[in-house]
């Protein structure tokens, strides 16, 4: 089967962005708001405050500077520069996610094809990652996820080319990339497993020179001791600072119950609704049949794939914790499940009455990422900000109410980042009412904690905060009220 490239990468990056075109200008919304949100925060403190990229900034910061440890802050330092070079934007984030989710699909593209040795079966694995629902919402987020995801499947992808053409600018890519990945987030370093499988086959057969072995040792320390290295100090910036909005750390599933009910979502759920898509979903068990009734062991890439799956299955119990509701966690799986779709593909069009299946399933791929996402996501779902701060004119009339370097107190806002984000302020927060009469190791309320640790004046949509007797010491004059939204004036006893 040939495949016409000269219209496929024009219809699949073209169409892709039409589809996403109407929501470039769109603050953030829906679901996981609150790490965008986050995210977002951190980019504009480092285009606002201080770019430098090893001391990123929150907005919930108490009376702290806000630096505090995270992952390492790649995507977000982009994005600050972005607003350094051409000033801030909403659609700056969205677009450069945009632009690293296509660069992913190029080179999954090329590592399908390394692996199979056909263009059109990497043309199809490139489909497939194109429209993954989940990577189509996520696109064009600010989610630092993406940006791991395309490098370390760049990174593999340089690696099988440096392997076979020996040119050592290729290793220095993967190098980089696959670095950049960890760094990024941890559990992208999953494509070190394939890699090493690889190196092993070569170090049998006797392939590689004295200096090959000594270059990719010293791959395999970098890749690895750099993202250790920067966690390392993350960890001990949240210690000093006390900030801990970016958790670093394992989170598995409690207990065996809770494992199987999320195990049970994942499998019926995440993985053919939001991970894969129906379409890919039907190539994925197309080739799990043929992998049980003919597993194809002499391939030169069975092992590898099997150890990284291997790898992969123990990252997902490591963080079983996170799958139940963070779906983009799943994505480190994602290259694995498309590349067995893709080979489900390469065996539904070896038969003639399978290939209008074949083309049906390829069809239905952006069908789905559309109604999924676009229906279900962008245009037919709560924003999850509140009204009057999504609204850019009452947003900004409320963030016009105080001065743009003072202290505020925040709240009730579980997220500790979304009002933070949309108010464009910064300071203490709150989750409930009752939170800001809890009591202090000073022995103070946490209301007064915070007056006496700076806040000026507090921002609230919730009727009760004001109502409440005990608090009503506190306030002083109220300077705005824009919907449910009120600012006022904080005051010590």
């Amino acid at each position: 089967m040939g495949w016409p490239r000269n219209w496929f990468w024009p219809l699949l990056i073209g169409l892709n962005f039409i589809l996403h075109a109407p929501f470039f200008n769109r603050p953030p919304s829906s679901i996981h708001v609150w790490r965008q949100c986050n995210t977002l925060a951190v980019a504009r403190n480092f285009y606002e405050e201080d770019m430098n990229i090893l001391r990123p900034r929150v907005d919930r910061r108490h009376d702290t500077n806000g630096v505090t440890g995270m992952q390492f802050p790649s995507y977000e330092w982009l994005v600050a520069g972005s607003y350094k070079m051409f000033g801030f934007n909403e659609a700056w984030p969205r677009l450069i996610n945009w632009l690293l989710y296509m660069a992913g699909v190029v080179a999954f593209y090329g590592l399908v094809r390394e692996i199979s040795g056909r263009s059109w079966l990497g043309a199809v694995g490139a489909w497939c990652m194109a429209w993954s629902p989940e990577l189509f919402y996520h696109g064009i987020n600010a989610l630092p996820d993406i940006l791991a995801l395309s490098a370390s499947v760049a990174g593999l992808y340089w690696f099988v080319r440096w392997r076979a053409t020996r040119r050592p600018g290729l290793l220095v890519l993967s190098l980089l990339a696959i670095t950049l990945a960890g760094l990024t987030k941890l559990q992208f370093l999953a494509v070190g497993f394939p890699i090493a499988v690889l190196v092993v086959q070569d170090v049998l057969k006797r392939r590689l020179a004295w200096q090959q072995l000594l270059q990719l040792a010293g791959f395999a320390v970098i890749a690895v001791a750099v993202p250790l290295a920067w966690y390392a100090y993350a960890l001990r910036l949240i210690k000093t600072s006390g900030l801990d909005d970016f958790g670093i750390e394992f989170r598995p599933a409690t207990d065996i119950a809770t494992a199987l009910r999320i195990i049970q979502k994942n499998l019926i759920s995440d993985l053919p609704e939001l991970l894969l898509g129906y379409g890919t979903l039907g190539l994925l068990l197309a080739g799990l049949w043929y992998l049980v009734r003919r597993a194809p062991v002499r391939h030169p890439w069975f092992w590898p794939l099997l150890v990284w799956s291997m790898g992969i299955g123990a990252y997902y119990f490591i963080e079983l914790a996170q799958m139940r509701l963070h779906t983009y966690y799943l994505m480190p799986l994602l290259p694995l499940w498309l590349l067995l779709a893709t080979w489900g593909a390469a065996q539904l069009e070896q038969l003639p009455r399978a290939r209008p299946w074949l083309l049906a399933l390829l069809l239905v791929q952006p069908v789905w990422a559309v109604i999924r996402i676009d229906w279900g996501r962008w245009l037919h779902h709560s924003p999850d900000v509140a009204p009057e701060l999504f609204n850019p004119a009452t947003r900004a009339e409320l963030e016009a109410a105080t001065p743009a370097n003072t202290l505020s107190l925040v709240g009730p806002d579980n997220s500790g980042c979304i009002d933070f984000y949309y108010l464009h302020k910064k300071g203490f927060g709150f989750s409930r009412t009752d939170d800001l009469l809890t009591t202090m190791p000073s022995g103070q309320p946490y209301i007064l904690h915070c007056i006496t640790k700076g806040a000026h004046y507090l921002y609230t949509n919730d009727s009760t905060v004001l109502a409440h007797p005990a608090l009503q010491p506190y306030f002083g004059k109220q300077l705005r009220q824009v919907g449910a939204f009120r600012v006022v004036e904080l005051r010590r006893n």
